[in-house]
């Protein structure tokens, strides 16, 4: 069952409005009824975010009678589609959403296409803190993390798209162990898991909140966990050896645990609509109800609340230039080219420079065809971009990005 705590000692219990004057405080809450809350969730659906995101709407709704909550998922670009969205939006309340811990890392580094600045934004609360885990399905050899240094062709681990939490968090595990590990990106929300019951994929690491049912159905087996209470029986990676430079990583993957679970709107939302938004946040989260379904789903609650959660943030930026320095080195490697045997295109742009085929997660991939770069063949000889066509099968490496480009296209 999950075990709800305060994140931070709260000055006032269920104070939200204590220095606000009622008639002000009235006149925020009725602000909102009849209006829709469009909450933005910056993931697909299905997988953890989306989970979460629906069941704090939900609950917030019933503390903010006469309001609709209305759950949009607007994935791309590891969770910073979503951000810059929520970010970029009206600060009028009737904007908020959630995203990845690893946007922190993305802008530590100064990821392109960031337009958000998380110490600007207006935090509402946090739902869990979430302890890292790495998974192995329940059927595959592997004991430890440390089986997977064994040479010869790279252990394939799932991740979600680059930038995310766990595409950087498993960047950093590989360097801090000296891991011989592919990462193939593009296997957001449960889409690793299943990939790891194909065959496609070896591991992954998540959120404990998003492996636990995978575990506890006896289809996956954890090998490895970072941060947060030990669970019996798995090995914590603080107690494993490694570098000064691997603990360094542990240390900062470790402190991001604890943020799990956000809500958040744009920058600049008045104070007292905010206080509303944060009091129905804090309710709905302190509610039986909200803690029922919860633990009825196997997903654990440990919630923060808004200034707290706005200090933790801001201070999660406070790193060293030496840190910042290993960061960028580490987040700073090109993925590696993903390989989709016998795609068939769907769609193919009249010049060629547009195609369209189904990747290895299942998802739609639209990929720009480079008309110098791109290797391409039709039956086995060379060919030109304009000569793809819709229905044809080829194999196709392209590495994952803004653009997907192709390396190459095999078709026959």
């Amino acid at each position: 069952m999950p075990v709800v705590r305060a994140f931070l000692p709260v000055a006032v219990a269920c104070g939200i409005f204590a220095f606000m004057p009622a008639a002000h405080a009235a006149d925020e809450a009725a602000y909102f009824k009849g209006k829709t809350i469009t909450y933005i969730v910056a993931t697909t659906s299905g997988g953890g975010y989306d989970f979460y995101a629906r069941m704090v709407s939900r609950h917030m709704a019933r503390f903010m009678p006469g309001v609709t909550f209305a759950v949009v998922n607007r994935p791309g670009a590891g969770h910073v589609v979503g951000a810059n969205l929520i970010y970029a939006a009206r600060p009028n309340g009737l904007t908020i959403g959630t995203f990845n811990t690893g946007l922190i890392y993305a802008q530590l580094v100064g990821k392109p296409g960031i337009k958000f600045d998380l110490r600007q934004m207006s935090w509402i609360g946090k739902a869990a803190s979430d302890p890292r885990m790495v998974v192995t399905g329940a059927n595959l050899p592997f004991k430890s993390i440390l089986d997977f240094r064994k040479p010869g062709p790279p252990f394939r681990f799932g991740a979600s798209g680059i930038g995310s939490a766990a595409y950087s968090e498993t960047i950093m595990l590989t360097r801090a162990f000296d891991l011989n590990v592919r990462i193939i990106p593009g296997y957001g929300g449960t889409h690793s898991q299943l990939a790891i019951l194909r065959g496609e994929l070896v591991g992954m690491m998540g959120g404990e909140s998003s492996v636990q049912s995978f575990i506890k159905g006896g289809k996956g087996r954890a090998i490895l966990q970072i941060g947060g209470k030990p669970e019996a029986g798995v090995p914590l990676a603080r107690d494993l050896p490694t570098s000064p430079e691997g603990k360094a990583l542990i240390a900062l993957i470790s402190s991001q645990a604890e943020l799990a679970r956000f809500t958040a709107g744009p920058p600049g939302i008045p104070p007292a609509r905010l206080a509303v938004l944060r009091a129905a946040y804090k309710q709905a989260l302190e509610s039986r109800e909200f803690n029922t379904e919860a633990s009825k789903a196997d997903k654990p609650v440990d919630p923060g609340f808004g200034d707290n959660v706005e200090d933790v943030v801001k201070a999660a930026f406070d790193q060293t230039p030496a840190t910042i320095a290993l960061l960028k080195d580490v987040l700073g490697r090109k993925p590696e080219a993903t390989s989709v045997p016998g795609a068939k295109l769907t769609h193919v742009s009249d010049d060629g420079r547009m195609v369209t085929f189904t990747g290895a997660d299942g998802k739609t991939v639209t990929s720009k065809v480079s008309g110098s770069r791109t290797k391409i063949e039709v039956t086995g000889k060379a060919a030109d971009r304009k000569q793809l066509k819709a229905g044809m099968t080829c194999d196709i490496a392209y590495t994952p990005g803004t653009n997907n480009e192709p390396k190459t296209i095999d078709c026959r």
